[in-house]
């Protein structure tokens, strides 16, 4: 082996090393700024369904009374508020079309297309441990839509 490869692979060899050593203290560290970003944010993650309880495209679920539309685009899981940014009606789903629809101001989303009329606000999702976690603000922002 010449010495140019030699040294390469050390330095290869000692970045893996080094890389295997510091992986859990980072993984660790990331929790943790995520945690604080999510307090900053007031942002709590509260339990929404499991992984396999979503039987169709677009279901309505009920969260502490709050109704949070959940749709399934193509892999993707997206969750959205239930009520209408406009007149606080809520959406009504007909799941055979994959749409919702304010009965009020008689404006529609397709779930499949992802476009409308409607402008519903998304909602953060993520998965631990075959769980689906739902991001909802605890506290009101001034200025805002929530003010």
């Amino acid at each position: 082996m010449k010495r140019g490869d030699f040294l390469k692979e050390m330095a290869g060899s000692l970045f893996h090393t080094v890389k295997s050593v510091y992986e859990p203290f980072l993984s660790d560290d990331l929790e943790k700024m995520e945690e604080a970003a999510d307090k900053a944010l007031g942002i709590s993650w509260i339990p929404l369904m499991n992984e396999s309880e979503l039987y169709a495209e677009v279901e309505m679920k009920f969260l502490n009374g709050k109704p949070i539309i959940v749709s399934k685009h193509g892999e993707n899981l997206h969750a959205v508020d239930g009520i209408c940014p406009e007149c606080s009606n809520i959406i009504f789903l007909a799941s055979q079309y994959s749409t919702g629809k304010c009965l009020n101001c008689e404006k529609d989303f397709n779930f499949k297309s992802m476009t409308g009329e409607l402008r519903l606000d998304s909602l953060p999702l993520k998965l631990k441990d075959h769980q689906y976690y739902i991001g909802i603000q605890t506290y009101k922002r001034q200025g805002g839509s929530y003010a």
